[in-house]
């Protein structure tokens, strides 16, 4: 009874701080869901505690819950405006649902009440990036390096905001640190790495990390390397090598674990445009520069005669920054198949369900490719009139194979593609189609739709129709 006395005289401002404090505790073990719980009942018990509501809408964002996150947020603005942690808070939670202009606002406010802070001066550099402010970006992430020159991560940041902006060199110079020298000895080796210089008739070993997509951009620069006299051995994934077989200039392609003999130098595949000095003006756009890799492989059906073969690519790469963001729903490709002259194919591996699921078996022919199967996928994007694709390997490669292709991009979109371009400086037979506001992906194929329509109607060639912003 005494026990019960005492817990009934608790305060409850008292119990708020403490069940604050769990929360806290919580959110830093990685237990978002707890922490909600234990904020919550701090709130419950005193509804007015600013600081549990910007935790709270914290946990909330970090547990997949943006719409009470925000809420939660604004909350707390309410009850102490102006608080630049709750400020920055909001405006990440709001960059991170396609508002950037209102997240730059926010994150402009924070960064005035608190201006030694990195973290906000990074928020604000990313959300003046999402909306197309690119030289405001670099120079906050600048300031946050200023703050915090051990942040990495936001030189890769800025080197992305500048990529953007077209500045090739400040912007590979910057994502180099993506690109460490091995720390432990490859296979007992190790080499210096590659200043672009000549290396005495001993070779140069490239190597091409794990995303395929940078592995089908950065293909190019193997000849330019090796037109400075250095024999390149070019080391790859296994599903790679088939294709980085096709690439000129190289004296030998291995797998990952190969032996080499008289290597003299090192570089990874996606550094060499820094090593080489590109520019926007100078980057290798000459197509083809991969080839379809000889061999048996699945043909494509027949075609058939009086329509044109369009083959289509939804989903982006899993691996890849934002693949959600930049997949496309299916069902919006189905609107190019009520024409009666156009077959699509479908150029995803495994992407049987979703074309059940869609109800699309009638529509979208699968070509039944394995995972990972890029030889595969090269001999069916050569076998298209035109590829249709959201920015997933087929759209890179289809590039490289120098075939028409129609990229369909997110508002946010990575670095290649620049912002406000429909024309691509790394790819001569690419048209890009840009969402006008983040997640508007009917407006994009509503444009797809007429400049298929114009295309295909006035015979001008899929190839020759722009992308329309």
């Amino acid at each position: 009874m005494e026990a019960q006395a005492q817990g009934a005289a608790v305060d409850p401002a008292t119990k708020a701080r403490v069940l604050l404090a769990a929360g806290i505790d919580l959110h830093r073990a990685g237990r978002a869901a707890e922490a909600v719980e234990a904020y919550g009942r701090a709130i419950e018990c005193q509804p007015d505690l600013v600081e549990a509501y910007h935790n709270l809408g914290v946990a909330l964002r970090a547990s997949g819950r943006p719409a009470a996150a925000i809420a939660c947020l604004r909350r707390a603005l309410r009850l102490r405006p102006g608080h630049p942690a709750t400020l920055a808070s909001l405006g990440n939670a709001l960059r991170a649902e396609g508002e950037a202009s209102a997240a730059v606002d926010l994150l402009r406010q924070a960064a005035a009440g608190d201006p030694r802070s990195p973290e906000i001066a990074v928020g604000l550099g990313l959300a003046l990036r999402d909306a197309g402010r690119l030289d405001e970006s670099a120079a906050a992430f600048t300031r946050a390096l200023e703050l915090r020159p051990d942040r990495k991560l936001v030189q890769i940041d800025r080197g992305v905001a500048r990529l953007l902006a077209g500045d090739l060199p400040g912007g590979f110079s910057d994502l180099a640190l993506r690109h460490p020298p091995p720390i432990v000895p490859v296979r007992g080796r190790s080499w210096p790495r590659w200043d672009g210089g000549m290396l005495d008739g001993r070779h140069l070993l490239v190597r091409a990390d794990d995303s395929a997509i940078d592995a089908l951009r950065f293909a190019r620069f193997v000849p330019l390397a090796a037109a400075r006299g250095v024999p390149v051995i070019l080391e790859g994934p296994d599903e790679l090598l088939p294709l980085l077989e096709t690439v000129e200039g190289t004296a030998r392609v291995v797998r990952r674990g190969g032996r080499f003999a008289n290597v003299a130098a090192e570089a990874p595949l996606a550094d060499l445009p820094r090593i080489l000095g590109t520019t926007l003006a100078t980057i290798p756009a000459e197509v083809p520069y991969l080839k379809v890799p000889r061999g048996p492989r699945i043909d494509p059906p027949p075609a058939i005669p009086g329509r044109t073969r369009i083959g289509v690519a939804w989903r982006a790469a899993a691996d890849e920054p934002d693949a959600e963001a930049r997949s496309v729903p299916l069902e919006l490709f189905l609107s190019l198949a009520e024409r009666t002259d156009v077959e699509l194919l479908a150029l995803e591996s495994g992407g049987a369900p979703d074309i059940a699921a869609a109800g699309a078996g009638a529509l979208v022919r699968d070509l039944g490719a394995a995972p990972g199967d890029f030889a595969t996928l090269a001999t069916a994007v050569a076998a298209m009139d035109l590829v249709i694709a959201a920015d997933a390997p087929a759209a890179h490669l289809a590039g490289a194979l120098g075939r028409p292709v129609w990229v369909l991009l997110p508002h946010a979109p990575d670095w290649c593609w620049m912002l406000g371009r429909t024309e691509s400086p790394w790819y001569p037979t690419a048209w890009l189609f840009r969402q006008p506001a983040p997640g508007d992906w009917k407006r994009v194929m509503a444009r797809v739709r007429k400049s298929l329509d114009a295309a295909l109607d006035e015979g001008a060639g899929a190839e020759t129709t722009p992308g329309g912003g």
